[in-house]
């Protein structure tokens, strides 16, 4: 006669667990700070020049983020102002202007 009881017992030990779960998992991903996109909207921009905590804390366990097809003078800007994380940056496709006004992008280098 206990066994129903048991079994109820069980039945809600685990719906606790699950709402539990899912309420973990809720909160994280609300808690997450999104990172904000740089002056031109550029999620890149955003990540280069104003790192969340999150990303600082990737960085620090070896995390590097790659930038993909940027202006040179963001690539230079990146270089002189955060200087302390350049070992945490690669730089991809890196778009230059050439004095007759025509932009190009560096080849890949196959990394």
């Amino acid at each position: 006669m206990n066994t129903f009881h048991d079994t109820d017992t069980q039945r809600n030990s685990h719906t606790l667990r699950g709402c539990a779960l899912v309420g973990l998992l809720f909160g994280a991903l609300l808690s997450a700070p999104v990172t904000a996109a740089g002056p031109d909207g550029s999620y890149q921009l955003g990540l280069l020049f104003d790192p969340s905590d999150s990303q600082l804390r990737a960085e620090s366990r070896g995390r590097v983020m790659i930038y993909d097809r940027l202006d040179s003078e963001d690539v230079d800007r990146a270089l002189e102002t955060q200087f302390d994380r350049i070992e945490h940056m690669m730089f991809t496709r890196t778009r230059s202007e050439q004095p007759d006004g025509k932009g190009i992008v560096e080849d890949d280098d196959g990394c």
